[in-house]
């Protein structure tokens, strides 16, 4: 462990990985889409529930988009906000939810109003 204890930040503008990822890797991954996918469909039919949950859920993230991940602050207790804030946490979700269906996105959810 004594190496941890000798490690400094880069200087500022300065990379950890001055060579970056190689060029070309994306276009090369993109050739093997259809062999990728091939493999993700098979794993739908494994014995195995994880992986038959695991292979669904990365052809649903690549066809669809990963779910929209939202954070709020829940040390708070609902009545300790105030009408100001609430009032914004509900037109954001609003807001939010007109976007996702207008991306086509969230079609057969019940409507809240």
């Amino acid at each position: 462990m004594s190496g941890i204890n000798n490690l400094k930040p880069f200087p500022k503008g300065v990379s950890g990985n001055p060579g970056g990822r190689p060029k070309g890797i994306a276009a090369k991954a993109r050739e093997h889409t259809d062999a990728a996918l091939d493999v993700l469909v098979e794993g739908m039919a494994d014995e195995d529930a994880r992986v038959r949950v695991a292979a669904a859920k990365e052809i649903l993230d690549r066809g669809w988009g990963k779910p929209l991940t939202m954070t709020a602050d829940v040390t708070k207790k609902l009545d300790e906000f105030s009408d100001d804030e609430l009032d914004a946490g509900i037109a954001f979700l609003r807001s939010a939810l007109s976007a996702s269906r207008a991306n086509g996105e969230g079609e057969g959810e019940p409507t809240t109003h």
